[in-house]
């Protein structure tokens, strides 16, 4: 979804994108509206963490 935003911004006129959440409102609810962040609720790094970082690092400008 990334990419194909990246690859479509000019077009479509987008500036910018951004992750609704951060980290997780309470890693320790199973329910999905509680842990869709990008780190749990004490920051610890998630993998999507490392994989939304290398896309900034591939796409940001």
């Amino acid at each position: 979804m990334i990419r194909t935003t990246a690859a479509n911004a000019r077009r479509l006129g987008i500036g910018g994108y951004t992750h609704f959440a951060l980290r997780d409102a309470d890693s320790a609810k199973s329910g999905l509206f509680h842990r869709f962040g990008l780190t749990t609720d004490d920051y610890t790094p998630k993998p999507a963490f490392d994989t939304y970082r290398a896309l900034i690092a591939e796409l940001g400008r």
